[in-house]
Parts: structure tokens; C-alpha cells; sequence
């Protein structure tokens, strides 16, 4: 799913979660109808979540995949364009950077910090 995807149904959850914010400051609602909505705030709070998890998930993914690619071009400039250490540094740093920041987010992943 791209991100695209889960950022718009992202956007739905929180405008119905909006709604049940609403729904619920308002006097007259029964016992029932109010733990209907407090049920309902509850769940789109825990999708709402899930579906943040998911968008940074697959960021995380095509950080990594970014990072490859870059790694690889940074490879074949030094390799085949000697003649441009400037570009070929500049595109060195960039690669370690990122390379450094998607290796920070699997591992913040895998210990269950983003989750």
C-alpha cells in the first residue's frame, strides 16, 4: 500500500475521530450511546495508530532501498568519474548519512519503538 493510501485513510480516521470528540462533549447522550462512542474513540485511536505504524514501516523501507541506490551510485562515481572528487565526496556524505538514519530507524523498528 503506498503511502499515499494510508495518509488518506489516516485523514478519515482523524476526522471521525474528531466527530466522536464532538458526539461525546455533548450533554443527553444515555449511558449506552456514550459507551457506544467511547468503544468507537477507542478503536480509531488503535487504527490510528496502526496506520501511523504502517506509513513509517514502509518509509522505513524506502529509506533503505533510497539508501542502497545511493550507496551503489556513490560506488559508480568514485569508480568511473575520478575526475569529480568534489561530486563524488558530496555524494559520499549524503550516502552515509542516510545509510546512518535508516539503519537508526530499523533498529528503533526492531526494538519495538515505533510500533
Amino acid at each position: 500500500m503506498a503511502n499515499s493510501e494510508i495518509r488518506n485513510a489516516l485523514k478519515f480516521v482523524r476526522e471521525a475521530e474528531e466527530a466522536v470528540t464532538e458526539a461525546l462533549a455533548k450533554s443527553g447522550l444515555t449511558q449506552p450511546q456514550r459507551d457506544l462512542l467511547d468503544e468507537i474513540s477507542d478503536f480509531l485511536r488503535d487504527l490510528d495508530n496502526f496506520l501511523v505504524i504502517m506509513d513509517l514501516r514502509e518509509s522505513i523501507e524506502e529509506l533503505e532501498r533510497n539508501s542502497k541506490k545511493l550507496a551503489d551510485l556513490r560506488r559508480k562515481t568514485q569508480k568511473t568519474l575520478s575526475r569529480i572528487k568534489k561530486v563524488a565526496k558530496a555524494v559520499d556524505q549524503v550516502a552515509k548519512a542516510i545509510d546512518a538514519l535508516a539503519k537508526a530507524a530499523v533498529i528503533l523498528g526492531k526494538a519495538g519503538l515505533l510500533s
